[in-house]
């Protein structure tokens, strides 16, 4: 029973991509509870347990509530921050910036661009006109961290780079998933509701579903299905063997293919130089059970794929989506029922992302360079920063932590010291924001109405789209994200939807729901303010994902030949690798996403309160180590420490550890300064060795290291597990 001074309202979660249907018991204007929302015509009642812990982000102590200005020197080790009023902020940044870039030029002023900002609905509708209004080249995103390489592959491929037919789990029968953890991540570029639960129905109707990772992961179990131990940062040899096996003994209907696409005997040539007796050790999978996932897969009456972050940030993210893609088409499952299939959701979007030239590639000051989605690669930020010729000199960050999620924080450190300004738009005052010249505090999501913007883009595999009110008034000072570079602009003196006397930042939304006979207004009035819409039509792969001019996808695109020396190079390099080499990898967790959530007491749980090295009990031997050992992982790039937790699930020459920790200079998050953990991304490649040129995307995971014993350490000195002694 709800008290009768609680209101509930019907709301939505903006952690992930699924966007679960939340209820909030509202008490005196404040959030009391979040629940899963039952009566959700979607969801109904999932929500996986960040969602409602969530609250504790909502009512931290530690979340900004006014503006801040740095009161001394940056270089000094700490940094001390006074209130300031939101007028005065607007001026002086505004004032700083038009001094910056009237002394080196427009693109002296950077902006950094976080993974929540898509997420929230007014700023993802307006971030290109906010980010024309700050007229500069240089834009960075997390994108360039975990999806830039789809973006890329899609843009050559189909044309624009927001064409990503999904996996139709309601009805397929096969269904080959690499690279992702849907139980712990709930699968990026695809929103569905419960992903766990449709992966079950797979295997219960009589299905197949087939993991491909480097560890026996959470998603795994006898009602799922099995996993393939690949090596890491070999998926695109995996899946050019696969397609091998298609196209040259399987056999595949060329009329059917030729009716969809271009360049089949280009694509021939590339892919005969990947027989799987030739890729099968370099995978780590032996070469008869890649020729039966190849044969299942066809044999099936409908069979699907995906890849995700786990493959993504890897060398060769873009060439493995393009073999995927390729599988999919030459199967017969794209474009089916069952296969792959592109939802259009409540409008079509991929005309907005249409390719605007064939070669993107021009020359810039670090070699040939491109843009994906707008963004050039976040790997190169502190060569952009001290490039003499043309320097950045200042840099907004919205709703991100880039010391935190770009590889090689100390080289980003000693960069962001050298700049004039620095500007952060958060919830806290982050790692990032320590080093900031101002602070200025964002709203969350039960603080601000939205819509679920991101779902209704394409990839939803159940379309709908929901609005929510803001469930309760805005506590102190905070602002939302588009209109505080918003303020910023207007004292720029450039036009702003804050010229309007009223507002309306969902303007763009409204104009782009009217298709579907939708708008907000009418949404507000509506059981859960959401509208279920059309299942996908799987032949709309073909009639409005591909914009290419002749609409025919293209199967071997040309820009992608300049990274196949770049394949048979890193092929030679991973044939010849030792036999003892590690292998670093990415482990997402239940405790926290990226950066987020770090300092909610809730995830700081055993093991979970540091950020370990996680490694296989036989390779811990190998080296006399034991669990529990302080550790010292290292390679060219890097060095860091870390404790040993052995774990049999991770493929022998594996071993991972956890994006987004090393809060230990966050003095203004508490919980998660006093659990600091490290940042794994200091071993990471920097510079123009650290991305891959044809998506900006960088190599975060499959990255060779060394692991010793750290000097002193004391063997086995705790308990990791909370279990009994260890050594």
């Amino acid at each position: 029973m709800t008290p009768k001074d609680t209101t509930q309202v019907h709301t939505f979660c903006r952690i992930c991509e699924p966007g679960c249907g939340l209820l909030a018991d509202v008490r005196d204007g404040e959030v009391v509870r979040l629940q899963p929302d039952r009566d959700h015509p979607v969801h109904q009642g999932f929500s996986c347990h960040k969602g409602v812990h969530y609250l504790q982000v909502h009512s931290d102590p530690d979340r900004l509530d006014r503006p801040l200005k740095r009161t001394n020197p940056r270089s000094e080790e700490r940094g001390d921050f006074e209130p300031v009023d939101w007028d005065v902020a607007a001026r002086e940044i505004a004032g700083r910036l038009q001094e910056i870039r009237k002394k080196y030029g427009r693109n002296a002023l950077a902006v950094y661009q976080g993974n929540p900002s898509a997420f929230n609905g007014a700023y993802y509708a307006n971030a290109a006109t906010l980010a024309r209004g700050f007229d500069t080249r240089m834009r960075f995103s997390a994108g360039t961290q975990d999806t830039s390489a789809k973006y890329a592959a899609s843009e050559a491929i189909y044309g624009a780079s927001m064409a990503h037919p999904i996996p139709d789990l309601l009805h397929t029968d096969y269904f080959l998933c690499l690279g992702s953890n849907p139980q712990v991540s709930h699968m990026t570029l695809i929103h569905i509701s419960d992903p766990m639960a449709k992966i079950r129905a797979v295997n219960k109707r009589g299905g197949t579903v087939l993991f491909v990772n480097p560890r026996r992961i959470e998603s795994s179990s006898p009602e799922t299905g099995e996993v393939l131990l690949i090596k890491p940062d070999t998926d695109f040899y995996f899946l050019a063997g696969v397609l091998h096996e298609i196209v040259f003994r399987i056999g595949y209907d060329r009329d059917v293919v030729e009716r969809h696409a271009r360049r089949v005997d280009e694509l021939l040539d590339f892919v005969r130089q990947y027989p799987v007796d030739r890729i099968a050790a370099v995978t780590g999978i032996d070469a008869d059970t890649i020729r039966q996932v190849a044969t299942d897969f066809c044999a099936a009456p409908s069979a699907s794929i995906y890849m995700a972050t786990g493959v993504n940030q890897g060398r060769q993210g873009t060439l493995a989506y393009w073999m995927l893609t390729m599988v999919s088409l030459f199967s017969g499952n794209l474009g089916r029922r069952g296969g792959n299939i592109y939802s259009r959701g409540v409008a079509d979007v991929v005309q907005g992302s249409k390719r605007k030239r064939e070669d993107p590639f021009y020359d810039g000051p670090f070699g040939e360079m491109r843009t994906v989605s707008g963004d050039l690669p976040a790997a190169l930020l502190p060569e952009f920063i001290e490039n003499p010729d043309d320097p950045i000199r200042a840099l907004i960050v919205v709703s991100g932590n880039p010391l935190l999620s770009v590889g090689g924080d100390g080289r980003l450190r000693r960069a962001f010291e050298q700049l004039d300004l620095i500007v952060t738009v958060d919830l806290y005052r982050t790692v990032t924001g320590e080093m900031a010249d101002y602070v200025l505090p964002a709203t969350d999501w039960l603080e601000r109405e939205d819509i679920n913007f991101l779902n209704t883009m394409g990839v939803a595999m159940e379309p709908y789209v929901q609005y929510t009110p803001a469930v309760v008034p805005v506590k102190g000072e905070r602002r939302d994200d588009w209109w505080i570079l918003s303020r910023i602009q207007q004292e720029m003196g450039v036009p702003t939807l804050l010229d309007d006397p009223d507002p309306n930042p969902f303007a763009a939304v409204d104009a782009m729901m009217r298709d579907s006979g939708l708008s907000i207004d009418l949404l507000a009035t509506m059981p859960c303010q959401t509208a279920v819409l059309p299942e996908a039509d799987p032949a709309h792969v073909f009639s409005i994902a591909v914009q290419h001019d002749d609409g025919l996808i293209d199967c071997c695109p040309a820009l992608f030949q300049r990274s196949y020396d770049t394949a048979e190079r890193i092929l030679e390099e991973l044939a010849a690798e030792p036999a003892d080499q590690l292998k670093l990898i990415t482990r997402r967790t239940h405790y926290m996403v990226n950066s987020w959530l770090h300092n909610l007491p809730v995830f700081k749980q055993v093991v979970h309160q540091s950020n370990p090295l996680w490694m296989n009990p036989d390779d811990a031997r190998c080296r006399g180590l034991v669990e529990g050992d302080d550790v010292t992982v290292r390679n060219r790039h890097g060095e860091i420490e870390a404790v040993l937790v052995c774990d049999d699930t991770l493929r022998p020459g594996v071993v991972a550890m956890t994006h987004g920790w090393g809060q230990g200079t966050a003095r203004g998050l508490d919980v998660a300064r006093r659990n600091p953990g490290v940042n794994v991304n200091r071993l990471a490649p920097t510079g123009t060795d650290g991305y891959d040129p044809l998506s900006n995307q960088s190599q975060l995971t499959g990255i060779n290291v060394e692991v010793i014993r750290a000097m002193g350490s004391p063997r086995g000195r705790i308990d990791v597990q909370g279990s009994g002694a260890t050594a």
